[in-house]
């Protein structure tokens, strides 16, 4: 039997080191929830994690994160 990651949010993974639905709900109580006023949150905890993942995976430069992970400063 093959055992296969869970189907990963928005029915993609950009990178191996994207965090599945299943790693995203062990880790997702520790960020707080949105306030239901002001701005949303850009970019999503998600996404940030899922950059330094790729970061430490790939032992690239802060300044060479591809530009659909959010930008390096944020990260």
């Amino acid at each position: 039997m093959v055992l296969l990651r869970a189907i990963p949010y928005q029915l993609r993974m950009r990178y191996t080191t994207d965090l599945t639905d299943a790693e995203w709900k062990l880790i997702a109580y520790c960020f707080s929830k949105p306030a239901a006023t002001g701005r949303p949150r850009q970019p999503a905890p998600r996404e940030v994690l899922n950059a330094v993942f790729y970061l430490l995976r790939t032992g690239c430069q802060w300044r060479n994160l591809p530009k659909d992970l959010p930008p390096w400063q944020t990260v």
